[in-house]
């Protein structure tokens, strides 16, 4: 069963927040990680977070970020967070830093056999070094 997400005030809900992987989870590199409060507290809400793209394996790869360049969905010592249908505008290769925009969603979800705990919906993925 999928939490609902926490109301947001209308006045909060024009900029979005800003979020580091840090925000989403506690314990991170112990045996004891686990998925903030945070996380489910602000599922609904409009966030940005910095990170790097990497794509899961198997025959329907999707994105998805994680904390540090390199490491796959599957493997990262923190976990991803998918990104549900989004488009990666940069080039293959490009392993830089990305800046990623959109709904963030916290609950079990399982889209077409792949499950996941934490999305951002909606994303718009640019190069974090980009002039804004």
């Amino acid at each position: 069963m999928r939490p609902e997400p926490v109301p947001v005030p209308a006045d909060e809900l024009s900029e979005p927040l800003m979020l580091r992987f840090e925000n989403l989870f506690d314990h991170a590199g112990t045996l004891d990680l686990r998925y903030s409060a945070t996380a489910r507290e602000l599922s609904g809400r409009e966030v940005v977070i910095d990170g790097y793209l990497s794509q899961s394996h198997g025959p329907h790869p999707r994105w998805s970020l994680v904390d540090q360049p390199g490491v796959c969905p599957d493997c990262s010592p923190v976990p991803a967070i998918a990104l549900p249908g989004a488009q990666a505008p940069l080039r293959a290769g490009d392993a830089g830093p990305v800046r990623v925009r959109g709904r963030l969603d916290y609950g079990l979800h399982i889209d077409d056999g792949v499950a996941s705990m934490l999305r951002i919906e909606n994303a718009t993925i640019r190069s974090a070094t980009e002039q804004t």
